[in-house]
């Protein structure tokens, strides 16, 4: 049985390491609004394009982070196991598995830049969208390298510095946006605005600027211990064969779900443009309040991974325990804001009455769909910190797909409840998610 004082020092630990993990989520957010609001001053086109090729990274990157999540998980059980060396090998197999998939990103989006034509987008958009996308590819294998020192912090406990390079990677892209983007400070130098490609370049530079430092942060004593910096070996096949049996269920498991959102966007814009327009709204504050409990996994991998290594099995069942407490009181305190304050919410988006309207519904259909969404998020977390990533992968294709898109498809279009109806399938799905999610967490704590 847990004491309820042993329970509530592991929630102080969970949260002091998983605070600096949720802060940098939601600075991850701001990064993307800085490019949006200053697409949106330099025209109409700019923002489409900015749209729809941030769309276009964002899968990739996805990928890219289910692909190296196997890093953090291993790292932490080495530790556990006091075999603080070996942390070092893995970071550097990392370093090879990133600069793999950073140049695979790369080609991907090469490619889709020489394939847009042909997807049925406004021609006038093509343009703007084109010189975005020559540009912005070359953000993707400095993302995905950062990745791997990313990993490290988690791994080991010292979220902090992943905070602190999220603050100046902000104020660089915001800096970078103004000037290339804007033209702010150009004009003196007889030199135009970039426009888009400003937009696109300052990504570029923040990416390069934020792997650069953390990389450069790596040194510091606090990480000497792990050997991070030895030698670098050459690729093992064994080791990265074993990461990626670990990573690619992830990584299919972030793509079923970035796939499921992007089938409903589809389908509400299928409604009109008001019912696409109030989705949209309900979904961004979904996506912003989702950064909290998705930096408190990354946490909660770290902490029930380490014991895990141990051979804790006390240790896992109380890090679980408190990571779900946690989960939910975050759950909680995200739908009450959206409830309370969803009219306030509502109106810093739109002016549109109709829009708003239907936004405040839609609002509190997305604070019903926080319980459920924290929760599985903070479930697959510990399930990734016992490497258990296989049986998840099936239960959340069969929740999010089986489950969700066939609730929502059905109450939108069958029995008539529209929009809602496909929120409903959100919910649906990801509740049973957190449920067969929460059963597989069980049967590894209670064996």
């Amino acid at each position: 049985m847990i004491h309820s004082n042993a329970l509530a020092a592991e929630m102080r630990r969970a949260l002091r390491q998983g605070l600096p993990l949720m802060a940098a989520q939601v600075l991850s957010i701001v990064n993307g609004l800085v490019d949006t609001i200053v697409a949106g001053r330099i025209g109409p086109n700019a923002l489409g394009a900015v749209a729809v090729g941030a769309g276009l990274i964002f899968f990739i990157t996805i990928a890219g982070i289910g692909l190296m999540a196997a890093l953090s998980p291993t790292m932490a059980a080495l530790r556990g196991q006091g075999r603080r060396s070996d942390v070092g090998v893995v970071f550097r197999q990392g370093v090879w598995m990133a600069l793999a998939f950073g140049l695979a990103g790369f080609l991907v989006a090469w490619w889709a830049r020489h394939q847009v034509q042909h997807w049925g987008i406004d021609p006038a958009l093509l343009p703007s969208l084109h010189a975005y996308l020559d540009a912005i590819k070359w953000s993707l294998p400095p993302a995905i390298l950062l990745l791997a020192a990313r990993n490290v912090c988690e791994a080991t406990g010292r979220s902090r510095q992943v905070l602190l390079v999220q603050v100046a990677g902000v104020a660089v892209n915001a800096t970078a946006n103004v000037v290339l983007g804007l033209g702010i400070g150009l004009g003196r130098f007889g030199i135009e605005p970039l426009g888009i490609v400003g937009v696109a370049w300052s990504t570029v530079i923040v990416q390069l600027f934020t792997c650069a430092v953390l990389y450069v942060m790596l040194r510091r004593p606090t990480f000497v211990r792990f050997a991070l910096y030895r030698s670098f070996e050459r690729p093992d096949l064994v080791r990265l064969r074993q990461l990626l049996r670990l990573s690619a269920p992830i990584a299919l498991t972030l793509l079923a779900e970035a796939g499921l959102f992007l089938a409903t966007a589809i389908q509400m814009a299928r409604f009109g443009v008001v019912e696409a327009g109030a989705h949209n709204i309900a979904i961004t504050m979904t996506a912003v309040f989702y950064m909290l409990p998705l930096g408190l996994s990354f946490a909660l991998t770290a902490r029930a991974g380490t014991a895990f290594g141990r051979g804790w099995w006390p240790g896992v069942r109380l890090r679980a325990m408190a990571g779900l407490f946690l989960a939910v009181g975050v759950s909680i305190v995200s739908a009450t804001i959206l409830v309370v304050f969803r009219e306030p919410i509502t109106g810093l988006f739109t002016s549109d009455a109709e829009v708003a309207t239907l936004a405040t519904r839609l609002m509190l259909l997305a604070a019903v769909f926080q319980i459920s969404d924290g929760l599985q998020a903070s479930l697959l977390g510990l399930l990734r910190g016992l490497q258990d990533t296989r049986l998840p992968m099936l239960i959340n294709l069969f929740s999010y797909w089986g489950i969700g898109f066939g609730v929502g498809w059905t109450a939108a279009n069958v029995l008539g409840f529209g929009p809602a109806g496909l929120w409903f399938g959100l919910i649906s799905g990801l509740s049973v998610s957190a449920v067969l999610q929460g059963w597989r967490l069980w049967r590894h704590i209670t064996e």
